[in-house]
């Protein structure tokens, strides 16, 4: 049984255009299947719980999620126990971070063939504890400037205009240009697994990834394995303004990594507190403002569904 949360509203309704089309294919197929339309922000993450808990869940079924990577968020974010569960994924939003780097195919008919193909492949899921709250992510989390241009994307009226254009991309490039004309860099110190602490002045951002990619296709941790049981973690600090516009081109193709403002380090798990409170975000969807987050790995893995030998991801 494959049970299919789908978020009709992702990229303004083009999930709604397409969920007909994969219906209609996995009846065609004689697939078995229940439908759980997301109603609310937060529907998802309900959702999951409610259908992995302990007693229900049956784990030969499927739960796979239709959407963006909120969406994708939402849905592991609620899962009771992640290696009981087989995890598949269409993407239908406008970023697809989490499908770009785990290597799903962004046409979703491509992605529906490589789900139902069905070879699994454990993936690291990301937690985050803010104050007494823990969230887990599947890309990343960070805090400062990208996760501020999360929080006004989250909440524009624009991004659906320009969505149905097809010009989604463009509003975190006309945000990110109006954060970066009010932005205050802060001060950030780093507590790695180690013992180790790093403190770094006039910070733009800080981010812990699992995946490559974030913010609709920038490169900002090119090394990132979703399978290797570490974070890369990426802060950039003392970086001039008018530099970023010659830095964040550059992280689209991963190149920007040899610039002395950008800082990296690979560990499992690390914490991040901040001089004031910065926006926080996990994969895209706000964590509130914090002074302090706490960054680690699930010591479960999620069972993620695909073509892996096709797509040369086998693990």
């Amino acid at each position: 049984m494959y049970h299919i949360i789908v978020n009709k509203k992702s990229r303004s309704g083009r999930g709604e255009k397409l969920w007909p089309v994969i219906e209609g294919e996995l009846e065609r197929r004689r697939t078995e299947f229940r439908v759980y339309p997301t109603k609310y922000h937060g529907s998802a993450r309900e959702t999951a719980a409610r259908l992995t808990a302990k007693g229900v869940w049956n784990p030969d079924d499927v739960l796979l999620a239709i959407g963006g990577d909120g969406t994708a968020n939402e849905a592991v974010d609620g899962i009771t126990s992640l290696s009981d569960v087989k995890f598949g994924y269409i993407p239908t939003g406008s970023g697809n971070d989490f499908a770009r780097g785990a290597g799903i195919p962004s046409d979703p008919l491509q992605a529906l063939e490589a789900v139902l193909k069905g070879e699994e492949k454990e993936i690291n899921i990301g937690t985050a504890l803010l104050g007494s709250q823990k969230r887990r992510f599947l890309v990343s989390t960070g805090i400062g400037f990208d996760a501020g241009i999360c929080h006004e994307a989250l909440a524009s009226k624009i991004k659906n205009t320009l969505n149905r254009l097809h010009l989604g991309k463009l509003t975190y490039v006309m945000i990110a240009l109006r954060q970066l004309f009010y932005l205050e860099p802060f001060t950030l110190d780093a507590a790695l697994e180690n013992g180790e602490h790093r403190s770094f002045e006039n910070v733009l951002f800080a981010v812990a990834m699992n995946f490559p990619y974030e913010g609709g296709g920038f490169c900002f941790c090119p090394e990132a394995d979703g399978t290797d049981d570490l974070l890369d973690v990426m802060v950039v600090s003392n970086l001039a303004k008018w530099k970023v516009s010659y830095l964040l081109p550059m992280a689209l193709f991963g190149r920007h990594t040899g610039f002395p403002e950008v800082h990296m380090e690979r560990c499992s798990s690390l914490s991040f507190q901040t001089d004031r409170a910065e926006p926080v975000h996990l994969d895209g969807e706000s964590g509130g403002h914090r002074t302090e987050e706490r960054i680690g790995l699930e010591t479960e893995r999620l069972r993620l569904l695909g073509d892996w030998v096709k797509e040369g991801m086998e693990r």
